[in-house]
């Protein structure tokens, strides 16, 4: 009798002993648990009081002018041909889809390297959203940001710029923002404008320059000539 009881002692204790053990685990999966959920909810209340970096981005320049009338933004006059004559200095030397081109690139009519530093023009009132070295095939680059007169919102980016004029704030159509360049050297001068809706892509950068898929862009003389 004494053996038994001796032996149920030991059960007793043996189960006691399993029962605190389980206790104490599932007491840490709980702590556990809670603690991720906590930092579940801290990160949720993060991204709900933070906005993504875009909507920041368009919120600084959100122009605070309208856009009510666009020019070309090379030459003296704000109406040019992209035809190479006499009319004008000026002559589109890639038209917008030609061999994919996603813009246009406007060239003195002299040829060569004549058109370096000539200066670039704000095409339309509008913020600046994008100014900077965009690197290889780019050289400096610079994108407004414009609003229509129906609330809708454009961009106009020049590329291969020797000198950029101007980084931030509002400018105004006919404003000097930089000079015509060669893209740190890659190619003759020429001014590489686009003009994009939206919907596109490359929407605050600068993209590839040339694309099959031209969702997004707009022919830019064509664009400028319905806003005169």
């Amino acid at each position: 009798m004494f053996i038994i009881a001796e032996l149920q002692k030991e059960d007793n204790v043996k189960s006691f002993v399993l029962f605190m053990r389980t206790r104490n685990l599932l007491l840490c999966l709980v702590s556990i648990c809670g603690l991720i959920f906590a930092a579940s909810c801290r990160t949720e209340q993060a991204q709900t009081e933070s906005p993504p970096q875009n909507i920041e981005i368009e919120q600084k320049t959100q122009p605070k002018t309208i856009a009510d009338d666009f020019a070309y933004p090379i030459g003296k006059t704000e109406i040019i041909t992209e035809a190479k004559d006499k009319k004008d200095e000026w002559y589109n030397a890639q038209d917008f889809g030609e061999n994919n081109h996603l813009g246009e690139d406007w060239n003195k009519n002299s040829g060569g390297n004549t058109d370096c530093g000539e200066p670039v023009l704000e095409a339309a009132n509008g913020a600046i959203t994008y100014a900077e070295n965009a690197g290889l095939g780019w050289g400096n680059v610079v994108i407004i940001t414009h609003k229509l007169e129906n609330g809708e919102l454009i961009q106009t980016l020049y590329g291969h710029l020797q000198t950029i004029s101007k980084t931030d704030g509002e400018v105004k159509k006919g404003e000097q923002i930089g000079t015509v360049g060669n893209a740190d050297g890659k190619y003759l001068c020429h001014l590489h404008f686009e003009l994009r809706t939206e919907n596109c892509l490359m929407w605050n950068k600068a993209g590839a320059g040339y694309s099959a898929e031209r969702n997004g862009w707009l022919n830019p003389s064509d664009f400028i000539d319905s806003k005169r």
